[in-house]
This record gives structure tokens, sequence and C-alpha cells, in this order.
């Protein structure tokens, strides 16, 4: 198995991995308004990005689960052994993903700009 087919697989597999710990093994209910959207794994396992989103916009609050996220840090990685079969766990670095509220305030301001243009 080639090196970025591992990378992928155990990305895929931490996926998995930190949604089931989010929503059944953690019980704290304000990470269960987060997904985990994506997994970045360093090229010799040794540190995973992960990127989560949220169903809510308020910076406050996501700031707020961003740092559950990393005072549960220790905890998490100890459950990850649960689901995934690694040798060593990497370390977890977690960030929110803005990609879709970018996507919103790009969409909303090709609208403002497209109903400036009806006026004239």
């Amino acid at each position: 198995m080639t090196d970025s087919k591992r990378i992928s697989r155990v990305s895929s597999e931490l996926k998995k991995a930190l949604s089931k710990i989010i929503f059944n093994d953690l019980g704290i209910n304000e990470l269960k308004f987060a997904s985990i959207k994506n997994v970045k794994i360093s090229p010799d396992l040794s540190v995973a990005n992960i990127y989560f989103t949220t169903i809510t916009t308020d910076q406050e609050k996501i700031n707020e689960i961003e740092k559950l996220f990393r005072t549960n840090n220790k905890q998490i990685r100890m459950k990850i052994s649960k689901y995934v079969s690694l040798r060593i766990v990497p370390e977890l670095r977690f960030f929110y993903d803005d990609t879709l509220d970018n996507a919103f305030r790009i969409e909303e301001l090709l609208n403002s700009v497209k109903k400036g243009g009806d006026d004239e």
C-alpha cells in the first residue's frame, strides 16, 4: 500500500472515530453541535489537523466549541484507540472550517451587486 493510500485511509478512520467519540463517548452536549468536516494527517502520522463545522454562526459559540475540543484533547486521543488501530495516536489539532461561512458571504455580496445593477 502506498503512503498516500495509507494516509487517506487513516484520515478517513480518524474522521469516523472522532464522530463516534463526539456523539457517543464524551457526553459534552455542546460538542454535539459540531461535525467533523475533514482530517488532514501528516505523512509520518504524528499530527492530525481536524477541521470541524457547526450549525451556529455565532463566533462566541464557535470559540467555545473549539476550546472544548482543546480541553478534552487528551481524553479524545485516549478514546481513538478504541476505534482505530494505530501504533501511536497522532497529536490532534482542532480548527474551525469557515469555508461554508465564506461561501455564504460571497453569495450575499454577489446578490447585493446583482440587486445594485437592477436599479439602473
